[in-house]
């Protein structure tokens, strides 16, 4: 086993220091999971690359999807529900009709994604992104939808447009 030189040490400790730092920064405002940090350090997702993949009426709670990589994903009448998001870039998906009880999207960034009669009731969408997202006819609170990161040019649930 090689030992390391001083300089080396330094290195590591230095490297860790400044990934320390950007997550703690980042938590201060209020991003605390590990998959956007990675984003924000590295410029990708820790999951996997999943783009444009169809899984219409696919039938799999609780899947652990967080940090992965949903971008034009077809997601339709999926059963995703208690399923993890957290992280994960699903801009421009469709998931109209997808059943998301009680999953959780945390900062996923789901912009531009068709989200029309999905039922959300009791996701978590803290930090979540929804710009221009189509959320018509979504089941969705009010309060869940405050939580979001950004809501511009979204359609609610009851067809209005978000300014």
């Amino acid at each position: 086993m090689k030992t390391l030189i001083p300089r080396e040490k330094w290195f590591i400790a230095m490297s860790g220091i400044i990934i320390l730092a950007a997550y703690f920064g980042i938590a201060a405002i209020g991003n605390t999971d590990i998959y956007s940090l990675t984003r924000v350090i590295t410029g990708q997702n820790l999951g996997c690359n999943l783009q444009g993949i169809n899984l219409s009426g696919y039938h799999k709670p609780e899947t652990g999807l967080a940090g992965a990589d949903l971008e034009y994903a077809v997601l339709v009448d999926a059963n995703l529900s208690d399923s993890n998001f957290t992280g994960a870039f699903m801009r421009y998906a469709d998931l109209s009709g997808a059943i998301l009880q009680n999953a959780i999207l945390r900062n996923a960034v789901l912009n531009s994604s068709n989200m029309t009669n999905v039922d959300l009731r009791g996701a978590d969408l803290r930090g979540a992104y929804l710009a221009d997202a189509n959320l018509k006819g979504a089941l969705v609170t009010s309060e869940q939808l405050a939580t979001t990161n950004t809501l511009s040019g979204a359609t609610l649930p009851d067809g209005t447009l978000h300014q």
